[in-house]
């Protein structure tokens, strides 16, 4: 899946994450305060992409939302831009999002254990690739 790093890379850019937090954010005004953290982090699936080529999708999407959590671009809504990003990034690479295969009552408990992991990230308690596994198993076709 690393072979639409490139593609993804056109798509994800800077003002598509901005637009994103804006109306994650809204009605507050969206304010990028750390813009070289902010493309920083956009561009670490391609990095990982070129250097580690036989990673799979959910690790690149792990990357980016890592990044985005870790780096802080915004002022506010982070976490939530970040799991939206991740969330987009397997879609659009035809996987299912993190939450597609669940079923009716389960979808909440995994958007709870999602959010989970995206604080424990935010807060150091994960790196990439405890983030990386534990979207990986909410999502193994990936």
């Amino acid at each position: 899946m690393s072979a639409h790093a490139a593609r993804l890379a056109r798509l994800f850019t800077p003002e598509y994450a901005c637009r994103i937090n804006a109306q994650i954010v809204h009605p507050a005004q969206s304010q990028v305060v750390k813009p070289n953290e902010l493309e920083s982090a956009l561009a670490r699936p391609l990095n990982v992409s070129v250097y580690e080529p036989d990673r799979h999708a959910t690790y690149l999407a792990a990357t980016l939302s890592f990044g985005i959590m870790k780096g802080h671009p915004f002022l506010d809504g982070n976490k939530r831009t970040a799991f939206f990003l991740a969330n987009e990034y397997l879609r659009a690479q035809g996987l299912p999002g993190l939450l597609d295969e669940g079923k009716t009552g389960s979808v909440y408990q995994g958007f709870i254990d999602i959010a989970d992991r995206h604080i424990d990230t935010a807060a150091g308690k994960l790196g990439v690739e405890e983030f990386s596994d534990s979207l990986h198993s909410q999502n193994p076709k990936s």
